[in-house]
């Protein structure tokens, strides 16, 4: 695409922001050598064990968990390597407020899951190292979980610090980057599906420690669990490629380069045949010869870092992101008898990102108190264009399924679409700390966001032009230095597409959120208990008009009210825990359809709970032998909006055996133990139903020096 002014003009801020810090960093390149030493734990880096005791995800700065007034939880490395998670729905898994695989197991890579009853967080949550991966059409990023190094979601409003976003919550990927002291890693796995897998996690420094790189890699040959009848499985391929270098010209200055690359090839077929009765089969409608899903995504970015002085920290986090996605898949028609009609459909997307976010805060004293103060400049750009095709394919006996066959193309346009987003944000925040016990958040942003996208395939244009404020005030106090008590009230926005009746473009959905917890942590810090009250509130919902058929406007409004608890650590000495029980309740408070008054959401289960423990044995011949397992209990939900379908309550078992012999890791993982089969059902329009993830074993061999 050719440069346009927008980014003509994000490129000159870029060079002028930058050279504030010249000077200063210029006079560093004086200063005597930088002394080695591993780096103590911090926001953004790796963590010993189950708990991190610190967090940027809700503030943006490098902040206690315990003193955050609002609910986060941090899924670390070494709690992502014990459970063998493999995906960011596998992380999601033992977690409060989230409930992950609510369309079953997607061999098309899709992340469905919702936070605290709001669905389709999957595509506003999405941020990686703060910045947020914004999605298009069918063209979604992913995430490759070996190459995180932690996973934050910080549950309810996040738009004080992260701008446009659904109110449930914001989940931050933290990617793997140069340290001093992390040890490096080769890997090979084998499991069910006839998965094979080789990882490389690789790093080092320059002696005086001025220059530090990491690579991360892995190869992911496998299939999928969805097998045609003639014994034919999707695929589930993936290269990923991280390469990092940290360069630290002084002890206040440094520049992380990073960039990644991500190719996946797999089948989309996950559409099964339904009888009468809505008796799922096994059967798939698609066929191995036409049903495909390909994605290829890369980015590059830095951060930059510059300390003025004691007090003064200047800030800089920069991404360009590309994606291009193809998604072709044969869906269902009707069934007569056994015979079913299909058609065709095919997806092209191509979807780019370019963000940057700049920070200064300043650590000061005034009187008696202590301030954090933050101030925030960040712009973003999306394009995206969406290209659709649809086409006639041969019917299907359920009962006698023939592949192989020819399928073909699909060649009826239905849908051409390009869409050009700018959103800017300013943002400002205090964190002021009264005789190191009561802390007192403040927070305030304004964000304006305009939105084009055209319509090749009908000939229109719709236009936005948005503007909102969000704010956040919290309290926090320790009691001792162990227990915290919270009450928190945030704000957000998102907008929206469509428009009304007249032609209007719809205004941004708003939330607000109250919010009253409780935390503790001991002193050692290798554990954490949260417990949290909140009422969440959406409006500008829509709903549908009363005096225009077909058109909706904004007079509809959501309510989630719910408990929260979590418990993770370092019980004793080789046992760790993680467990969570959620109850939200959530209802529709405001709809002009008046059957749907006071139902609940779809696949919104109003009970969830599990439980994790992994043990090592600490001495003895058996030193180094460890074993653990899991419980994940999923609470019934409705597959329809008027509560008259509902998908059952499931409990599915996890278990790991483990060994650890020298710098040898040896593991076998094992997901739903007992082969678990069900389902989760959408009945709107038509009756569609997905398969649950079945029993998967991976065997894994890691070596660390």
């Amino acid at each position: 695409m050719p440069a346009n002014r927008p980014t003509l003009t994000f490129l000159a801020v870029q060079c002028a922001l930058l050279t504030l810090a010249a000077p200063a960093w210029a006079q560093q390149q004086a200063l005597p050598q930088v002394e080695i030493k591993a780096d103590a734990e911090t926001a953004n880096g790796p963590v010993n064990g189950y708990v991190a005791k610190r967090t940027a995800s809700a503030t943006k700065t490098d902040t206690p968990v315990l003193e955050v007034p609002q609910s986060v939880s941090v899924v670390t490395r070494d709690e992502m390597d014990a459970r063998g998670v493999t995906s960011l729905l596998d992380v999601l898994r033992y977690m409060p407020g989230a409930n992950s695989e609510t369309h079953g197991v997607d061999p098309r890579g899709y992340e469905y899951f919702n936070l605290r009853g709001f669905i389709n967080a999957q595509v506003t949550s999405n941020f990686l190292n703060g910045l947020r991966q914004i999605p298009g059409g069918f063209g979604q990023f992913r995430t490759e979980t070996y190459g995180m190094e932690r996973i934050e979601v910080l549950r309810g409003p996040g738009s004080v610090t992260f701008g446009q976003a659904d109110p449930g919550g914001v989940i931050n990927r933290v990617s793997k980057l140069p340290g001093m002291d992390i040890p490096n890693e080769l890997g090979v796995d084998i499991g069910s599906f006839n998965r094979k897998q080789v990882v490389a996690d690789l790093n080092g420094h320059t002696q005086d420690g001025e220059y530090l790189w990491r690579v991360v890699g892995l190869g992911l040959d496998s299939n999928n669990q969805y097998k045609f009848n003639n014994g034919q499985s999707g695929d589930n391929n993936r290269f990923y490629l991280a390469p990092s270098l940290t360069w630290r010209p002084s002890a206040s200055t440094s520049l992380t380069l990073m960039a990644d690359y991500m190719n996946d090839r797999s089948g989309s077929s996950r559409w099964t045949a339904v009888r009468p009765g809505n008796v799922l089969t096994h059967t798939l409608i698609g066929d191995p010869n036409f049903d495909r899903q390909s994605n290829d995504q890369w980015s590059f970015g830095y951060q930059f870092e510059h300390k003025f002085d004691n007090a003064w920290t200047f800030r800089q986090n920069f991404r360009q992101a590309n994606l291009k996605s193809v998604y072709a898949a044969l869906n269902p028609g009707t069934l007569t008898g056994s015979v079913l009609t299909r058609g065709t459909t095919v997806y092209n997307s191509q979807v780019d990102n370019t963000l940057v976010d700049n920070q200064l805060e300043g650590r000061l004293k005034w009187g008696a108190t202590e301030h954090t103060v933050l101030f925030g400049l960040d712009w973003s750009r999306m394009y995206d264009r969406e290209v659709r095709y649809r086409g006639a394919a041969p019917s299907l006996n359920i009962d006698n399924p023939v592949y192989g066959v020819t399928i073909p193309a699909a060649t009826t346009l239905f849908g051409n679409l390009e869409e050009n987003m700018n959103q800017t944000g300013l943002y400002a925040q205090d964190q002021i700390k009264f005789d190191q016990r009561l802390t007192l958040t403040l927070g305030g942003r304004w964000d304006k966001v305009k939105d084009e996208t055209r319509n090749y395939f009908n000939r229109t244009t719709t236009r936005s032009d948005d503007s909102a404020l969000s704010g956040r005030i919290g309290l926090s106090y320790l009691v001792t230095r162990d227990i915290a008590p919270y009450v928190s009230y945030a704000t957000s926005f998102l907008p929206q597409t469509g428009s009304d009746f007249n032609g209007k473009p719809f205004d941004p959905t708003k939330a607000r959120q109250a919010e009253v917890g409780i935390k503790y942590q001991p002193a050692d810090g290798k554990t954490l208990f949260t417990a949290a009250l909140f009422e969440l509130t959406k409006t500008n919902v829509q709903t549908p008009d009363p005096a225009h058929t077909n058109f909706n406007v904004l007079s509809g409004e959501i309510k989630s009210r719910g408990l929260e608890l979590e418990a993770k650590g370092e019980i004793v000495k080789g046992l760790n825990l993680s467990a969570s029980y959620t109850y939200t309740d959530v209802k529709n408070t405001q709809n002009n359809t008046a059957s749907l008054l006071g139902k609940q959401p779809i696949l919104v289960p109003r009970q969830a709970a599990s439980v994790w423990a992994d043990y090592t044995v600490q001495g003895g011949p058996l030193a180094g032998a460890g074993i653990g397992g899991g419980a994940r209990y999923t609470g019934s939900n409705y597959a329809d909006a008027a509560n008259t379908v509902k998908n059952g309550g499931v409990t599915v078992f996890d278990a790991v055996f483990h060994y650890n012999l020298n710098r040898w890791r040896y593991a076998l993982n094992i997901s739903n133990i007992t082969n678990k089969e069900y389902t989760s059902c959408l009945a709107e329009p038509t009756t569609t139903c997905f398969w649950a993830a079945e029993r998967t074993a991976i065997l894994s061999a890691r070596y660390r020096w």
